[in-house]
């Protein structure tokens, strides 16, 4: 928001430098990104007069002037413009100044052997227009009003600095110079000087008005209002010009610029249809029940007043007349109806509009105008018909207009809404104040209270505890709790005069044992060798089960991910093209997925590749992948600090890993995610480079299982004092039988005395045949109370050896 200082000065008493106001505002929310000096293109510029042109005798086209500027000698200067003559007067560029839009430093120089003391300057030589044919002469009634050698910056009104603010999403009253205006008095405490409306018309209730309730809610309005005997030949004046300029709005007429500078001053958009052209697209005469607004239609598009052509659907929302689309809504007007030099009668269209709508409209056709982000922020509606009003006193000074009627969809309620502000909640919030260089405290009374809320345009009835204090239609959008008016408060006494209010905890925060485990699971990773990362939720929709979100920024963004080990493969790959010899990556997030419902799960995901060893001497500088089981192990060493099992299951159904090497990881009997080797047609593809191993493990079980207080309070056991008894068993197995399973029979029926069973040898020959296999079991007995003898383990014993042969259909070897 640009906005020019000798503007706010017509609204707002200014008692301090530019560079101060500029700390000011910004302190206080309002951003000074820039703070632009105007005269700094003409300093050294001055009002001069020609007294006399004679001919350069060494050129046909340069002439010797002899110019005042208000010194005791006149000027001699050289002039090649072909509009010169004697008794004008001119801008004269003295030496030493600087002409930054021509690169240019005026020195006194011969110029064909003829001294030249100056230069005679156009306005594109100033900087003011993009072309100029000749030198600018100043209007002599103009010049009349300045003294020769008068500065050239008070002729052109450039006396003035531009402030370029950075409005806020919570502050849409920065928006408008009268919200700046009214900042600016509450930072200075001075005085509003705001221009009187004349309520010279009559209000109509429009009640056949069709319009879209998305777009229009209860707290929006809209209003047509027609207006008779205007002139579209008719230029702005000259400081209407001058301050949408400075605001960086380009002046075309006095119909267009009016719109733009009610924008501006109010903050309220208004856009102007012309009636004529109207009624020749409808076909008849029009009236204001023949306005609606409605969403567009896929086959409709519209011509705007870039020039482009839009084609428009159904998330647009799009003005009409005799259903005839004439506008996008808070967002640009159509071509074929606008304003032109031929205009005679005119429809002011205002109102407030969901700033939701807004900005899917925008969003759609890819355009962002002055109007639609201030419908974005959010403005109220009952500055709307004080804004339309000042738009018609405007039209009525220059026009001499008849009195018009406002057209509205609804009255809007000018009762104040009173948010309760207590006295104690202030002082408990903001705490003392620092009153001196000695520390001294007090609490904020309440005539600082009152005055500073005031000044922000607050009324404020008393009460026994504090106030009922009512917020000005252009902040109630972001004044709305009694801590917005604490806040405010402060803001505007200043928050480093007070003093440090720090809470006092009832007792220190600590980490729930879930947040434990989840950084012990981290931990361990990272001593393992694993690099954390971090993946994007956010992927490009490959599939149709993925979940679209409402608003994506891209296409490339456009859905939830339902997988992380796809980005960590990229990953791996990235690596392995980069000149790496192995990438250990982990990762926590979050995955989603359709059911019944969307459902978001939280997983550990990661990918091992390579084998981290530093020692190359020990195979002769070659790098061995690690193979399944090494892979595996990685991942177990990974997840050792949580004190659980995780039993491993072959399985052949999931399609991105090999089907030979890939295994469902159960947690507690539960399925709870899977380890494998990734699947060869992915390396054939070239979407894995190398051979990668993939893991997955869902948090909640993970955590679940670590967490329970017989895995997470350590409890300690007597250490033994009488020996263990071993037995070594051996059966031959058929291969489909897992190890877990066969251990878990053997524990079952062992239970009493069995203290531990080991695989401590797996033997494999063509003479056992292919399907079979054989393992050695070690057996640990002990009994805590005494050493045991071979009677003793000699029935458990033999069940254990009876129960394995009946369960897996096989023989004891000896």
């Amino acid at each position: 928001m640009k906005v020019s200082q000798n503007w706010l000065k017509k609204l707002v008493e200014i008692n301090t430098t530019p560079e101060d106001l500029s700390e000011k505002l910004s302190i206080g929310g309002f951003e000074v990104e820039s703070l632009e000096d105007c005269s700094k293109n003409v300093n050294g510029v001055v009002l001069g007069k020609v007294l006399s042109v004679s001919k350069h005798q060494g050129s046909d086209k340069l002439s010797i002037c002899q110019v005042d500027i208000g010194n005791t000698n006149n000027l001699q200067i050289i002039c090649g413009a072909h509009n010169i003559k004697p008794n004008i007067y001119v801008y004269v560029a003295t030496i030493g100044a600087k002409l930054n839009a021509v690169s240019l430093t005026i020195k006194r120089s011969e110029i064909r052997g003829v001294l030249s003391e100056g230069m005679i300057c156009s306005l594109q030589e100033l900087g003011l227009q993009e072309s100029s044919d000749g030198i600018e002469i100043i209007d002599e009634d103009l010049a009349l009003k300045y003294d020769l050698g008068t500065q050239a910056s008070k002729l052109l009104e450039l006396d003035d600095y531009i402030y370029d603010l950075a409005i806020t999403a919570n502050r849409p009253d920065g928006m408008s110079v009268i919200g700046i205006a009214r900042e600016i008095s509450a930072l200075l405490e001075s005085k509003l000087n705001f221009p009187e409306l004349n309520n010279k018309y009559n209000l109509n209730l429009l009640n056949k008005i069709q319009l879209c309730s998305e777009a229009i809610t209860s707290n929006c309005v809209y209003t047509i209002t027609c207006i008779d005997g205007v002139n579209g030949e008719k230029l702005s004046p000259r400081w209407i010009k001058d301050r949408i300029e400075k605001s960086g709005i380009k002046s075309i007429n006095f119909l267009v610029d009016m719109t733009n500078y009610i924008l501006l001053e109010q903050g309220q958009p208004l856009h102007a249809f012309d009636k004529d052209k109207l009624s020749i697209l409808i076909g008849r005469e029009v009236s204001a029940d023949d306005f609606s607004v409605r969403k567009a239609k896929d086959s409709e598009s519209l011509v705007c007043l870039d020039g482009k052509k839009y084609d428009l659907n159904e998330n647009i929302t799009i003005i009409t007349c005799g259903n005839i689309p004439i506008a996008i809504a808070g967002v640009i007007g159509g071509l074929e109806t606008s304003v032109t030099n031929t205009t005679s009668s005119i429809f002011l269209e205002g109102a407030v509009f969901n700033p939701v709508t807004i900005r899917k409209s925008s969003k759609e056709i890819g355009i962002r105008t002055e109007s639609s982000s201030r419908y974005e922020k959010g403005i109220s509606s009952k500055n709307t018909i004080g804004s339309i009003t000042r738009a018609i006193n405007l039209l009525d000074e220059f026009f001499g207009i008849n009195l018009p009627t406002i057209n509205t969809s609804h009255l809007i309620s000018n009762d104040d809404i009173f948010i309760k502000l207590r006295r104690n909640r202030i002082h408990k919030i903001l705490g003392p104040l620092i009153i001196n260089e000695k520390f001294d405290k007090r609490n904020l009374s309440d005539t600082e209270i009152v005055d500073k809320l005031t000044l922000i345009g607050c009324s404020l009835k008393s009460k026994e505890y504090g106030w009922d204090v009512a917020v000005i239609p252009n902040r109630s959008n972001d004044l709305t709790r009694e801590i917005d008016l604490i806040e405010e408060i402060a803001r505007l006494i200043g928050y480093d005069k007070f003093d440090l209010n720090l809470p006092n905890p009832i007792k220190p925060g600590k980490l729930s044992p879930d947040q434990l485990a989840l950084r012990k699971i981290k931990n361990g990773f990272i001593e393992s060798g694993f690099n954390e990362v971090l993946s994007y939720s956010l992927v490009s929709e490959d599939n149709e089960d993925l979940i679209k979100i409402s608003n994506p920024l891209l296409l490339e963004t456009s859905c939830l991910r339902d997988n992380i080990w796809k980005e960590h493969l990229e990953i791996v790959n990235r690596n392995i093209k980069a000149g790496q010899t192995s990438c250990y990556v982990f990762e926590v997030g979050n995955i989603f997925y359709k059911n019944s419902e969307n459902i978001q799960e939280e997983i550990l995901n990661g990918a091992i590749f390579g084998n981290r060893k530093f020692g190359k001497w020990v195979n002769s500088g070659k790098d061995k992948d690690l193979n399944y089981y090494q892979a595996r192990g990685k991942l177990k060493e990974a997840l050792s600090s949580l004190n659980i099992n995780i039993n491993d299951k072959p399985t052949n159904a999931i399609d991105f890993l090999h089907p030979g090497r890939t295994a469902k990881l159960l947690i507690e009997g539960k399925d709870a995610g899977y380890f494998g080797e990734i699947h060869p047609k992915l390396i054939l593809e070239k979407k894995s480079l190398k051979n990668v191993y993939i893991f997955s493990l869902n948090i909640a079980s993970l955590l679940g299982a670590s967490t329970r207080k017989n895995k997470w309070i350590p409890l300690y056991k007597q250490y033994p004092v009488v020996p263990k008894m071993e037995r070594d068993i051996n059966f031959i197995f058929s291969k489909k039988y897992l190890i877990s399973q066969i251990t878990s029979e053997i524990r079952k029926t062992g239970k009493n005395l069995l203290e531990d069973v080991n695989l401590i040898d797996v033997f494999e020959d063509t003479n056992l045949g292919e399907d079979l296999i054989s393992y050695t079991f070690r057996l640990s007995y002990r009994d805590k109370d005494k050493t045991l003898l071979d009677s003793d383990i000699t029935s458990i014993h033999s069940n254990i050896i009876s129960n394995v042969e009946k369960s897996f259909e096989t023989k004891l070897r000896n």
